[in-house]
């Protein structure tokens, strides 16, 4: 059955059949409760590219990431799939990997597929997205989690990174720990401002070159391992770290060596992902509030979508949680 069928039966135009279909346009309740008798009557299943040639839309959003398996993007593209499936959108879920060519291919594709909409999920995407790349897809709708690109389709929630790191070093500084050192794991913009915070919060303490204080290592485990020695080697009893996992695979190779967390050296995560809960000692972390992340940016983007309101940036404030590592 096609919508001809379906405006016969009903007795009215197939115009009145469109306009009630696809919610544009005045149909009085008579004639709307008469056409969805025979909707329903025969099963009649409009098609979606029917019915995106009438309205413009597809209705189709893409959560673009570089590794879904990793549990922070993870947890954020499964809430944000979940919200936007509830207001009636399919979800593409990209992976693209950190390869700059592999991402800007996805997202030559999300162009020529014409999505409604898409939300970049990481600051990393400051890095892999090119000029030639944004300006293909300067008519969609673009949302970035956790990062910020100056185009005028382009809008932003923050997570003020800084401002977490700010929190950390200043819980170790309360706890009595004097040598303070920042581990960066990551080559983000988010990374970048979790170690600016670090270096602000260690300045406002009186240390007067702790650039000097911050290393950099490969993200996760293998990459805490690596650097655990160095640490320990030059004396410092409180660690930060850019994520979660890296502060574990330090941690797991300190007990290895018989060094007591938090009594010798106390250590603080990002991200308050299941693995600052899981490990034992339980993993002191910063909360960035994925799951508060993951609802503003969805709603923001269905904000620009129904031109509901003037857009600003959103930034949310991220909380200390205390475990036993510090």
């Amino acid at each position: 059955m096609n919508i001809y069928d379906v405006a016969k039966e009903a007795g009215v135009s197939i115009t009145t059949v469109s306009r009630m279909i696809n919610n544009k346009g005045y149909v009085s309740e008579k004639t709307r409760k008469k056409i969805q008798a025979v909707l329903d009557r025969n099963e009649y299943r409009p098609s979606a590219i029917a019915r995106g040639m009438v309205t413009g839309s597809m209705k189709t959003v893409a959560i673009v990431v570089v590794d879904v398996r990793v549990p922070h993007y993870a947890l954020t593209s499964y809430i944000m799939e979940q919200r936007l499936s509830e207001e009636g959108y399919m979800v593409l879920v990209c992976n693209t990997g950190e390869e700059e060519e592999d991402c800007r291919r996805y997202l030559r594709m999300l162009a020529e597929r014409h999505v409604d909409g898409i939300i970049l999920v990481g600051s990393i995407f400051n890095r892999l997205c090119d000029e030639d790349t944004l300006n293909l897809l300067s008519d969609i709708p673009i949302v970035m989690a956790n990062g910020k690109i100056e185009r005028d389709n382009v809008y932003a929630v923050l997570v003020d990174e800084a401002h977490g790191m700010e929190l950390a070093t200043a819980h170790l500084y309360e706890r009595g720990r004097r040598k303070l050192a920042y581990v960066i794991d990551k080559d983000t913009n988010a990374a970048d401002r979790k170690m600016e915070g670090f270096i602000r919060e260690m300045k406002r303490l009186g240390y007067e070159d702790p650039e000097k204080d911050v290393y950099h290592t490969p993200y996760g485990l293998e990459g805490g391992t690596q650097i655990a020695g160095v640490l320990r080697e030059k004396g410092y009893d409180g660690v930060v770290f850019g994520e979660d996992l890296t502060a574990v695979g330090a941690m797991n190779e300190w007990r290895r060596q018989g060094i007591r967390i938090p009594d010798e050296i106390a250590l603080i995560g990002c991200n308050n992902s299941e693995y600052s809960y899981i490990c034992s000692p339980g993993l002191t972390t910063v909360n960035n509030k994925g799951e508060v992340l993951s609802e503003l940016t969805v709603r923001m983007l269905l904000d620009v979508l129904s031109k509901k309101k003037e857009l600003a940036s959103l930034v949310v404030l991220p909380e200390l949680v205390v475990r036993e590592t510090t």
